[in-house]
């Protein structure tokens, strides 16, 4: 890692920021329009209901 800008090259920050939003802010990160819910685990939880799509 480079101590000036924290990343080696584009291709290095592209990868961590796909990995930072597929994982954490889609996955884990709770919102308080989604009962606390991550997005993907509310979409998740929406399409297990009958009717829903």
């Amino acid at each position: 890692m480079d101590s000036s800008n924290g990343v080696r090259s584009m291709a290095e920050a592209k990868k961590d920021i796909g990995l930072y939003l597929m994982d954490y802010y889609n996955w884990q990160r709770p919102h308080t329009r989604n009962d606390g819910l991550a997005p993907a685990v509310a979409e998740e939880k929406l399409n297990l209901l009958p009717g829903i799509s």
